[in-house]
């Protein structure tokens, strides 16, 4: 008997996941170059079989001493900039005793391939600029051919 109701039990657990819907969204995260004394942002990468042409980053800064307002962001080769204004106010939240602030943007798929190629020849350093109501900082994407995290990211999607 408790054979048969495990069997069950197992049937039943294996059916109810095999009917949750399945997200359309497909992410992944990055980090831009950062030192070790460096805020450094988070990165989350999200795409959708609906809208091919473009990506939502969801941007997060993790503080020890305060949040953050970030107004804007832009991405530059030092020749060309692309920026973008957030979709909505920054969110603010506390985990484990750290100020999390988190934005999110909407950008285009072939972005870091935009600001790469310039010419005949390619851009070798790509920064993100966050604008924040605290200053500006500014993460390398690339620098001097050296490719981040975000930008390997960026790389697997636009292939």
């Amino acid at each position: 008997m408790k054979k048969l109701m495990s069997l069950m039990l197992g049937t039943l657990l294996v059916s109810g996941c095999a009917s949750l819907p399945e997200s359309e969204n497909v992410g992944t995260r990055g980090l831009p170059l950062c030192e070790a004394n460096e805020l450094c942002p988070t990165v989350m990468v999200s795409w959708n079989e609906q809208k091919k042409d473009v990506l939502d980053m969801t941007i997060s800064l993790n503080s020890v001493s305060h949040y953050y307002n970030i107004k804007h962001v832009s991405f530059s080769n030092g020749q060309k900039t692309l920026g973008f204004d957030p979709a909505a106010a920054t969110e603010q939240e506390p985990i484990l005793g750290m100020y999390r602030s988190r934005t999110s943007v909407t950008v285009p798929v072939k972005l870091m391939a935009a600001l790469k190629v310039q010419g005949p020849k390619e851009a070798q350093s790509i920064t993100m600029s966050l604008e924040t109501d605290k200053g500006t900082i500014t993460r390398y994407v690339l620098k001097n051919g050296q490719e981040s995290l975000l930008f390997q990211q960026f790389k697997t999607v636009y292939k």
